[in-house]
């Protein structure tokens, strides 16, 4: 009997010694087993990294890479390199998954003939779990093309997440994790999507991604994630439109009120965000005082624009 395809599981790993475990098992205990798992420890500092060389003594196809702390990306990409399947998913170190997942969504990937497969996934919270739906998707198993998915891609978040996918290896290329970033998903996902031919989304919920409480960031970490949002829009734009021109229209809306909400978050004097709309002007004049009025809150908000050649500054 043939053997079934190897899927390489990459797990970065960064102090997560309370959620862990739960993780682990549900990856090395799935019914699919013709598994390569990767585990990258990111310089944890507190007993992350002894619960992987636990794993990893008891399970011949586990891997333990530590390396020093070089954030998320940089953890992934070191997986990335290790890969040896066929395919490969990403699953975040504090989340877990449904133990039929892999054997699952591999049979959706042979029946449809695709690169890429989404399930859905469920908030894990500590008293509740609260299942999340892809909002232009309703049938429970749907196929796209490339082009149908990026469409989607902007108007629902959800399909910017690794986490919830399997990718067929030969999709990779060169295409890695940036380095430094305070987000990785919008980045990454969409450059693998491009080089699909075929995607398929099933509804089952097969990802439990756990709601943690974050620390309070300051302004300069705030402002980080926007710029780092914002050279995302920006990337991503160039990218797919180069590749997809048909595309182009859609993809440059989405960046310019992108920018208009960043705007309302980093001021007109930010030089970063002028320069941006000066090279990307706005082109939708009548709707951007209902734009202004979302954003702002504030009814019959009049936006500091010229709206005759579609500018936010002067």
């Amino acid at each position: 009997m043939k053997e079934k395809p190897l899927i390489s599981v990459i797990v970065p790993v960064y102090n997560v010694e309370k959620y862990i475990r739960e993780c682990l098992d549900s990856i090395v205990n799935q019914t699919y087993k013709n598994l390569q798992i990767i585990l990258v420890d990111d310089g944890s500092s507190d007993n992350s990294g002894k619960i992987c060389d636990e794993f990893a003594k008891k399970d011949s196809r586990i891997t333990v890479v530590h390396q020093e702390n070089q954030g998320a990306g940089a953890a992934k990409n070191t997986g990335l390199e290790l890969i040896e399947g066929e395919y490969f998913s990403i699953i975040d170190s504090d989340d877990y998954i449904d133990l039929s997942m892999y054997e699952k969504m591999v049979s959706l990937m042979k029946q449809y003939d695709s690169d890429i497969v989404q399930c859905l996934f469920k908030q894990v919270y500590v008293n509740k779990i609260i299942m999340r739906q892809y909002s232009t998707l309703k049938k429970s198993c749907t196929v796209l093309t490339r082009q149908k998915y990026l469409q989607h891609f902007l108007s629902d978040w959800k399909f910017a997440i690794f986490a919830t996918k399997i990718f067929k290896t030969s999709l990779l290329g060169g295409v890695r994790f940036p380095v430094g970033r305070k987000i990785d998903d919008e980045f990454f996902t969409y450059k693998l999507v491009c080089n699909a031919k075929r995607i398929v989304n099933t509804t089952e919920p097969f990802y439990f991604y756990r709601m943690r409480k974050s620390s309070v960031m300051n302004n300069n970490a705030k402002n980080r994630l926007i710029y780092d949002r914002i050279d995302c829009f920006v990337e991503r734009y160039e990218y797919v439109s180069s590749r997809f021109p048909k595309l182009r229209k859609t993809y440059y809306n989405k960046l310019s009120d992108s920018l208009l909400l960043y705007k309302s978050k980093l001021g007109t004097d930010d030089d970063k965000l002028k320069g941006l709309f000066f090279k990307y002007p706005y082109k939708r004049p009548s709707v951007i005082t209902k734009i202004f009025n979302r954003f702002s809150r504030q009814k019959n908000y009049e936006p500091p624009i010229d709206t005759k050649n579609c500018l936010l500054f002067d």
